[in-house]
């Protein structure tokens, strides 16, 4: 069963745009991090394309396809 938390934070208003983003980013990356959604349901629930939150997990240092260079050549059948 899935429930939803309500969290009340009191900001200057002219913060209320960036702060939405970065909470949902921050919870988007979380849950990628724990492997509980995809990188691509991740982009999603954070409202950014793909592309977007790729680049953003790499600014954060965060390996968004977890392959070493052999095994992305072994699975891509490259010598």
């Amino acid at each position: 069963m899935s429930r939803e938390v309500v969290v009340k934070v009191k900001v200057p208003s002219h913060y209320v745009g960036d702060i939405e983003r970065e909470v949902k980013l921050a919870y988007a990356v979380d849950l990628f991090l724990r492997g509980i959604v995809s990188v691509e349901r991740a982009a999603e629930l954070a409202g950014m394309s793909l592309y977007d939150f790729l680049v953003e997990l790499r600014r954060r240092r965060i390996q968004a396809y977890p392959y070493s260079d052999e095994e992305l050549r072994e699975e891509l059948g490259i010598e």
